[in-house]
């Protein structure tokens, strides 16, 4: 379990890109899991009328909790903190895993048992404690698969979708002590319980996500389907929860219409197997769970986002990866190939607050602003808006009102503006724009047949031989 996993740069996104597309049978694992889950979302939202009733409340009740974010953080910390639970505040990765180090090491622990957090896979925490000797293992049994791998998830919701049977099979042959191969699915997963059952009774702390973080009650929502989340929380002396300051909500009954649009846009299901509700330590009547409860609140680029009246709808998110399920692009090439711990649309429009505009530009090119991810998108964030005002960010001047992201102006090319120049001067004089034209139609010969990513797929761009003018001055009176 002391693999590395390394994070690719997303400037190698196309090539990664090409290597999945070039992986027929990976393409149709992909596009089989996909067509799956966007069946088991459809099975759940028949009546048209409830899902956009309820895409609108949903929508509703994360602006206005956007909205009033601050006052909510503070209550969140005042009514945690009088249950006996400790807040810390995170501005940056580096700065959640030294508090996260120091607990552990206050408590001289040296191992970690983890569920579902795809915050501690944006911090690389597993990294960090790995340097610092306390192993960090994954309990969720899509984490366990890909952390046994050493892999990256490749999707927020379900982490090793990109694997077959026969590649876990092998997987557990290879990496589990004492285990043969089988490509039975119920042996696998007795294979992977029998391990985190005994990483249970092992662990000193146990980590977990957050899905939902209720203000007026100091209460911390958590939903699974595999129980390791419940274990993760009450059977370890010490559980650690870290979730992005979004997350909060004001009152309780902000919480079913969210979980309800949460578990059937996510995995297509009326309710998961387990909502865990925490609010507190071990109580002296209580006969289980921790002694200490902690909360780790990030910020890492969140509140960049939070100034901004556009990119503050990116915090609306709830991580159901619907969009991921219903987006052509990710379909195709899966998670991986994005380089980021969030990929797809979602990805594409979080990132960059999170890593710089700089790093992550490729990835708003990498939509057909379908619209799909709209659509199913159950709190109405509108993300293909978002990827066309990152994209002009990506190509603006780094001097301009329009550059705000760290990063901004990265893609811009001296030569494509100089040619973008060009067009808007032919393009906007009529005496220009009637010889250029004429040129391009006389000289339609001269048409390079390599075309740059455009022909890597299509046939050349050839202007027509003659303009539409000239075929309307000879057509008859």
């Amino acid at each position: 379990m002391s693999k590395v996993i390394a994070i690719n740069p997303t400037q190698d996104f196309k090539e990664r890109s090409r290597q999945v597309l070039d992986n027929p049978a990976q393409r149709k694992n992909f596009r089989g899991a996909m067509d799956f889950l966007q069946a088991k979302r459809r099975s759940q939202f028949e009546d048209q009328e409830e899902l956009q009733g309820l895409r609108e409340l949903g929508s509703q009740i994360r602006r206005y909790s956007l909205a009033n974010l601050p006052r909510l953080l503070e209550q969140l910390e005042s009514n945690l903190t009088a249950h006996g639970v400790q807040v810390h505040w995170a501005e940056t990765p580096a700065e959640a895993n030294a508090i996260a180090l120091g607990i552990a090491r206050r408590v001289q622990a040296k191992r970690i048992i983890k569920g579902k957090s795809m915050v501690s896979e944006e911090i690389g925490f597993n990294h960090a404690m790995a340097v610092a000797g306390i192993e960090a293992f994954e309990s969720d049994m899509g984490e366990y698969i890909v952390q046994l791998a050493g892999e990256a998830p490749s999707h927020i919701i379900m982490p090793a979708i990109h694997k077959t049977k026969q590649e876990i099979a092998q997987l557990f042959a290879d990496e589990v002590p004492g285990v043969t191969y089988t490509e039975d699915v119920d042996a696998l997963i007795q294979i992977g319980r029998r391990v985190l059952r005994r990483k249970f009774a092992e662990a000193d702390i146990g980590l977990s996500g957050v899905n939902f973080a209720v203000a007026e009650t100091g209460t911390l929502c958590l939903v699974e389907n595999e129980g390791n989340g419940r274990m993760c929380t009450t059977v370890p002396k010490v559980h650690i929860a870290i979730t992005g300051l979004e997350k909060v909500v004001e009152k309780l009954e902000h919480l079913p219409p969210l979980l309800s649009l949460l578990t059937r846009s996510a995995t297509g299901q009326a309710v998961t197997t387990y909502v865990n509700m925490i609010s507190g330590p071990r109580q002296s009547d209580e006969k289980d769970g921790p002694q200490e409860v902690h909360l780790i609140l990030l910020d890492n680029g969140r509140t960049q986002a939070y100034a901004d009246a556009e990119l503050l709808t990116t915090l609306q998110c709830i991580r159901c990866g619907a969009c991921m399920n219903h987006c052509p692009v990710y379909a195709r090439i899966g998670g991986h190939a994005y380089g980021t711990t969030y990929p797809g649309p979602i990805g594409a429009i979080v990132s960059p607050h999170m890593l710089g505009l700089g790093s992550t530009y490729p990835l708003a090119f990498a939509s057909t602003l379908c619209g799909a991810c709209n659509e199913v998108c159950p709190v109405k964030i509108p993300i293909t808006d978002i990827l066309v005002r990152l994209r002009n960010e990506a190509q603006a001047r780094p001097d301009s009102e329009d550059a705000t992201l760290r990063g901004s102006g990265t893609a811009r090319s001296t030569t494509v503006s100089a040619v973008w120049s060009v067009w808007s001067q032919v393009y906007s004089r009529q005496g220009l724009y009637k010889l250029a034209s004429w040129f391009m139609s006389r000289g339609r010969a001269l048409s390079p047949s390599a075309q740059g990513a455009w022909t890597r797929s299509r046939t050349p761009l050839v202007p027509a031989p003659k303009r539409l003018r000239d075929l309307l001055k000879d057509q008859p009176e």
